[in-house]
């Protein structure tokens, strides 16, 4: 086996398909027992994955669920959900995976001091976090280019600025913009960015409070969800173009209507070659509306399999250059994985 997945669910509806799925549709599990039981489930494989590269390369994995609840996604169950994922790690090394991806909340392991899970093991583990940041900031340009924006006169807004995938965000487009907005929640790692930006001579306003910064901001790329929950669309500028790249993706349910043309989700990758689960029940877990979609934090895995580089391509915290995300990018694109087309969750964009 090449490559592993390791996820969560960020509903019950997406849990309560699957749990029916494997059921074989008999004895419909109710949901509140579902709830009950759900954490308590060890991780384990629930489907096998094969991806051909456009170049001919097959890489076969599988995606381990680590039955995380998601209303347990928050630091105050953090030594639980690290237990969680280091048991997703004992399955990954049993099914003898060369690399394995966090995806989502499970990355905390990997972005955090401790870098165990790659010590004294056959199988690596990578975050995925630069490809996501490679597909988010290649969508920007694209996303500029289609309403005919300059990017060098763009004001964006990086909301999770001081995260892994935020701060690699950050890197890339410092000084190819007109100015950085910047929010986080927490203020001193959010001023000690803004600082070493502003030594540079770049153009910086950081803030804690979304709001105060949306007037100015000409795109929005959205990584931390806790720092959106005040977000106001009515601040926003009408041709804003905003990237949902957090997980779960929910902007959409705090931007006016009319912007849904204008916003996309982020960090999504589209593979060109052959993709195929056993069983089929990708879906039920990760609901597209374009087929042969998956999220660039879970397909740098894949990447890295095709191109035989088991490594911890990305790991720690704050260690996405722009030089790595060209590369990872790169590679992606000679194998067929690349940005996504644009879409949210009510539409495909013309």
């Amino acid at each position: 086996m090449n490559f592993a997945l390791i996820g969560h669910q960020d509903n019950w509806d997406k849990i309560m398909s699957f749990m029916n799925y494997f059921s074989n549709g008999q004895n419909k599990t109710e949901p509140d027992k579902v709830k009950e039981i759900f954490s308590f489930i060890p991780p384990r494989k629930l489907f096998d994955i094969e991806v051909r590269s456009v170049q001919g390369q097959l890489a076969t994995g599988c995606y381990i669920e680590t039955f995380i609840s998601p209303d347990e996604l928050m630091f105050g169950y953090w030594k639980i959900n690290v237990e969680k994922v280091r048991e997703a790690a004992k399955y990954v090394r049993a099914q003898g995976a060369g690399i394995a991806a966090l995806g989502g909340f499970t990355s905390i392991v990997l972005e955090g001091r401790d870098n165990s899970l790659n010590e004294d093991s056959n199988s690596k583990f990578t975050t995925g976090n630069t490809l996501t940041a490679a597909f988010i900031v290649k969508s920007i340009e694209k996303a500029c280019k289609k309403f005919q924006k300059e990017l060098s006169s763009q004001r964006i807004l990086i909301i999770g600025a001081t995260g892994d995938i935020g701060s690699g965000c950050v890197h890339y487009f410092s000084g190819k913009v007109d100015k950085l907005l910047l929010c986080a929640r927490q203020n001193g790692a959010l001023q000690e960015l803004a600082h070493q930006l502003e030594s540079k001579g770049l153009s910086v306003t950081a803030s804690m409070d979304v709001n105060s910064l949306l007037p100015e901001a000409d795109v929005i790329i959205a990584i931390a969800n806790s720092a959106i929950e005040n977000f106001d669309s009515r601040f926003c500028k009408p041709d804003v173009i905003i990237c949902d790249a957090g997980y779960p993706k929910n902007l959409i349910e705090k931007v006016d209507g009319s912007m849904s043309n204008r916003l996309f989700s982020g960090g999504m990758g589209h593979i060109a070659g052959e993709y195929v689960c056993k069983p089929d029940i990708m879906n039920k877990l990760y609901p597209f509306p374009l087929p042969k979609i998956g999220h660039g934090c879970l397909l740098e895995a894949i990447v890295l399999s095709f191109c035989n580089n088991y490594v911890p391509f990305s790991t720690g915290k704050g260690n996405i250059t722009s030089e790595k995300i060209e590369l990872i990018y790169s590679l992606a694109r000679e194998h067929g994985i690349t940005e996504a087309p644009f879409f949210n969750s009510e539409k495909v964009w013309d």
